[in-house]
Formats: structure tokens, sequence, C-alpha cells
């Protein structure tokens, strides 16, 4: 995203936006510690940072490529 984002500031092109550019590094950043918890962890925790992620990617993916 921010290749994207530098790429089109820098072709005069309508790009993600700042917010899309943030979420999505924040997004990443919060997706990988709960991956590093889930493949450190076991029981409950394991499965609720697992879930954790696909919850992330979820409102991510909803938030940030359908609106």
């Amino acid at each position: 995203m921010l290749v994207v984002g530098v790429l089109c500031l820098v072709n005069g092109a309508s790009g993600p936006g700042p917010l899309k550019l943030v979420g999505h590094s924040v997004a990443a950043v919060i997706a990988l510690v709960l991956q590093r918890v889930a493949d450190r962890r076991v029981g409950k925790a394991a499965v609720g940072a697992g879930v954790g992620v696909l919850v992330v990617a979820g409102v991510a993916f909803s938030l940030l490529w359908w609106f």
C-alpha cells in the first residue's frame, strides 16, 4: 500500500489516501503480533490469538477495501 501511495503521489493520480495507508499498516502490525502469540503459546491463548488474526483481517478487509 505504501508503494502504491507513493507512486500515485508522484504521478499525480488519486491514491488510496492517508486513512487507508495508516489503517493497513496498523492492521498488519496487530495481526503480526497476534500471530506471534498464536505461534508461541498453547491452549486458549493460542486459539484466542488465532481468532484475533482472523478478526483483524476481516475488519481491515471490510473497512479498508469496501468503503
